[in-house]
C-alpha cells in the first residue's frame, strides 16, 4: 500500500477596484511550503481569515494594490492509497496494475498567505462576499471531481512491469485529471474578476452569488467529509 503524495496547486486570486485597465493575473502555481496549521476547509470566511502580512507573489508591486488577495486551492485526500496489484499470469511488461482507493477532493484556503488591504474604503461585506465566491469556485472543483472519482477510477487501466511503475502511473493520471480540473477553475475565476473588478459592481457579483449558489446545491451531495484530512489542516 502507497500513500498518495500530496497533490495540490495553489492560487491567488485578487479583488481589483479601480477604473485603471490593468493586467489580471492568472493562476499562479507555487512550489512554497504551506503552513498546514494556518489553512481551512470550505465554509464562510471571515475578515480575521486574511493574514498575510503584504500581498503574496507580484501582487504588491504593480501599480494598484489590490483590495485583498484570496489563497485558495484544491489537494487530494492523505488518506487516497495506491494498491499495486499482481495480475497472475500476465506478460512481465503488464505484471502489475494500480488499484487507488479512498480518493477524494478537498478546497482549502490559506489564511498565513491571504491578505486583506487595510487602506481602502470598500465596503467589508462587498470584499468578503467577492473572496467567498473565489473560495466557492474551488470548492466547486472539488466537488465536481468527486462526482467524477468513480467514473475515473473505472476507465484507469494502468499496467506496468513493476509496483512502482503502476504506482507512477496512478499518480500522474490523478493529477492531469485535478490539473484539466484547475485550468477550468483558473478560467471561471478570471471571467468573475472580469466581470465584478475594476469598479463597485454590486449587480454583477449578486447574479454570480446566485449562480454560484446554485453550482453548490447541485453538487451538495459530493463534498468530501472533512475528518479524512488531518486535524492540522482544518482551522478554527
Amino acid at each position: 500500500t502507497i500513500g498518495m503524495r500530496r497533490i495540490l496547486s495553489i492560487s491567488f486570486w485578487l479583488l481589483i477596484l479601480t477604473n485603471e485597465a490593468i493586467g489580471q493575473p492568472g493562476q499562479t502555481k507555487v512550489g512554497a511550503a504551506l503552513d498546514s496549521a494556518d489553512v481551512i476547509t470550505w465554509r464562510q470566511v471571515k475578515r480575521s481569515d486574511f493574514r498575510g502580512e503584504r500581498p503574496p507573489g507580484a501582487f504588491g508591486t504593480g501599480p494598484v494594490r489590490p483590495v485583498a488577495v484570496t489563497c485558495a486551492y484544491v489537494v487530494a485526500s492523505p488518506q487516497a492509497r495506491i494498491f499495486p496489484v499482481p495480475v497472475p499470469g500476465a506478460q512481465p511488461e503488464v505484471a502489475y496494475r494500480a488499484r487507488v482507493e479512498r480518493l477524494s477532493f478537498h478546497s482549502l484556503l490559506s489564511r498565513s498567505c491571504s491578505w486583506w488591504n487595510p487602506d481602502t474604503g470598500i465596503s467589508p461585506a462587498y470584499v468578503l462576499q467577492h473572496e467567498q465566491i473565489h473560495f466557492d469556485i474551488f470548492e466547486i472543483a472539488a466537488r465536481r471531481l468527486n462526482r467524477d472519482v468513480p467514473g475515473l477510477l473505472e476507465v484507469m487501466d494502468m499496467r506496468g512491469p513493476t509496483m512502482q511503475s503502476v504506482v507512477n502511473g496512478a499518480q500522474r493520471y490523478v493529477q492531469a485529471a485535478l490539473s484539466r480540473s484547475l485550468d477550468t477553475t483558473a478560467k471561471r475565476n478570471r471571467r468573475f474578476d472580469q466581470e465584478t473588478s475594476y469598479g463597485f459592481r454590486l449587480q454583477r457579483q449578486a447574479s454570480w452569488r446566485m449562480t454560484i449558489d446554485r453550482d453548490l446545491r447541485d453538487v451538495r451531495d459530493h463534498a468530501a467529509p472533512v475528518d479524512e484530512l488531518t486535524p492540522a489542516a482544518v482551522g478554527e
